[in-house]
Order: C-alpha cells, then structure tokens, then sequence
C-alpha cells in the first residue's frame, strides 16, 4: 500500500543514477595519449602501445610496437578484424615473446609492429579469439588503437 508513495521517487531517482553511472563508467574508460611530446622527448624511439593505450600520437617515420597480452596455449590469438589504415603499414607479422619464468602455459605478449607512413588518422582494431570458434561466437577481448600520424 505504500509503494504508490515511493513511485514518483523511484522514477526520478532511477535515470539520475543511470546517468551517474554513465558517467561515471566514461571517466574511468578514458585512455591516455601515448606518443606525445612528453612520452618520447627525441622523438626517435620506438613507441610502445599496451592494452591501456588508445590513442597514439606519432610522427611520420615513426614505429609504433603494440604489445597485447596473450597466451597461446588456450588456443586464443590476436587478429586484426579490419583492413590496416593507410596511414600505418606493419613492418613484421606478429611475433609471441613467452613470458619471464618460460613454464609451459603461461602467458606472455604478442607484440604488432607498424611504422607511420603518411600524416592522417587511422583505426587499428584487435579482437582475441580463436581461429576454429565460429564466427557468431564473440572474442575473448577487443584492442582499439587510434594512430593519428603527423
């Protein structure tokens, strides 16, 4: 019998926190720039891209590594679900570097290494999955990198 007294409350109470939430969920999904005046002052190193890196700031001739956490033995791998942008071109297939302790099964990284060949921008999208799943069946995880090339 009360309910009807708390009604008008949750209705405005339950899209303010949906809107908290968003917003919330926003911030903390930010990712850093990397490849910026402050990361590499010379500018002439290799930039190294995690999986927390998003967005990729890089000079024309510059190589960008992207390093994504992998472990071979589960039968996952990184592909690269998109055509590669013009703006990069991949220097090496992808290579897996074992982890430090080298036990059988354990994880390490597979490391992508393109260069920036023209000023632009460009999307490199990564999915984890395994090559014999089906195509319906969704990746284990998604990687997203945003080269913009000056």
């Amino acid at each position: 019998m009360t309910d009807h007294l708390f009604t008008p409350l949750r209705n405005k109470l339950i899209p303010v926190l949906g809107l908290l939430g968003m917003l919330l969920l926003a911030g903390g999904c930010a990712r850093p720039v990397v490849g910026g005046p402050s990361s590499d002052p010379t500018g002439d190193g290799p930039i190294i891209a995690t999986m927390r890196s998003y967005r990729l700031e890089v000079k024309q001739g510059q190589v960008v590594e992207v390093r994504l956490p992998s472990n071979p033995s589960t039968g996952y791998r990184w592909v690269m679900v998109e055509p590669m942008p013009a703006v990069v071109a991949a220097l090496y297939d992808a290579t897996y570097v074992p982890g430090r302790n080298n036990v059988v099964g354990s994880p390490g990284e597979e490391r992508w290494t393109f260069v920036a060949v023209k000023p632009g921008s460009g999307i490199i999208r990564f999915e984890y999955r395994r090559p014999f799943d089906a195509d319906t069946v969704a990746p284990a995880q998604r990687a997203s990198y945003l080269f913009e090339v000056r």
